[in-house]
């Protein structure tokens, strides 16, 4: 994988199937699809394959509060394994048990994660990771080599008051293993998530703090709400071809 590897979700396309027609076009070889069947996941994998295109992220959630979620969570990691896919992008929450069951149960995905190679890539969500500081406190408790981090540049803005993507960036490149790319107007709770470079995320500091620890995971864009909201596949591609444009502007792509 090289440094900064641009990937995009499949949602941005509403569906793989659109996305893997696309994307070579906008200068994109690599994807985030979300959990499957692994029949599913196999055919994704080998039609990618057949167009020269790669899944380098699986994305699920888990609620720590349910065996039957972990035991889905453990299905996706296992398929990451299977794939070769190096990371299990996922959204935990739970508010129902004891934070220490909770992270005892990350813990021990955490070691299935390591038996299928895999990386699991906690998303920028409440409760256990909506800011930096949240994300630190469970990187100390969770105390695990193969559960590690993903920063969204506009969670941040969505989930608090008073911060910035760029500055809690700053603080969790050491547990840093997946970057999702989304712009934000800024708003808490704002779901206006526009065109890249056209709201209040610091991109060309975002950029600089990746180079400056040397970051090699995926950076991947992430298109939702208003802007592609009713949009048909094409008008779809062009808003990611200006997102392409304007990361290639500041040498992010």
């Amino acid at each position: 994988m090289m440094p900064g590897t641009i990937s995009i979700r499949e949602g941005g396309y509403a569906g793989w199937e659109n996305a893997i027609e696309h994307i070579a076009d906008a200068g994109i070889h690599h994807l985030e699809i979300n959990i499957r069947p692994l029949e599913e996941l196999e055919k994704i994998a080998a039609a990618c394959a057949q167009r020269g295109l790669s899944i380098l992220t699986l994305g699920g959630g888990v609620n720590l509060d349910s065996e039957e979620s972990i035991d889905a969570g453990i299905a996706g990691i296992e398929a990451c394994g299977t794939l070769g896919v190096p990371i299990f992008f996922c959204s935990a929450n739970g508010t129902e048990l004891d934070r220490a069951i909770h992270m005892a149960r990350l813990h021990h995905l955490g070691d299935v994660a390591m038996a299928n190679n895999v990386t699991i890539s906690l998303e920028t969500h409440p409760p256990f990771c909506e800011n930096a500081q949240g994300m630190l406190d469970t990187m100390q408790e969770v105390d695990h080599a193969n559960v590690a981090l993903n920063l969204d540049t506009a969670n941040v803005f969505y989930y608090n008051e008073g911060l910035d993507s760029a500055d809690e960036l700053e603080r969790v490149t050491g547990h840093l293993a997946s970057v999702h790319l989304k712009d934000t107007d800024g708003g808490f709770k704002s779901p206006n998530f526009p065109i890249l470079g056209q709201g209040i995320v610091q991109f060309p500091r975002i950029k600089q703090i990746l180079d400056m620890v040397g970051f090699a995971g995926p950076l991947t864009l992430e298109l939702e709400g208003p802007v592609v909201a009713g949009l048909q596949v094409e008008q779809r591609h062009e808003v990611v071809k200006a997102c392409m444009d304007y990361l290639r502007s500041i040498a992010l792509a």
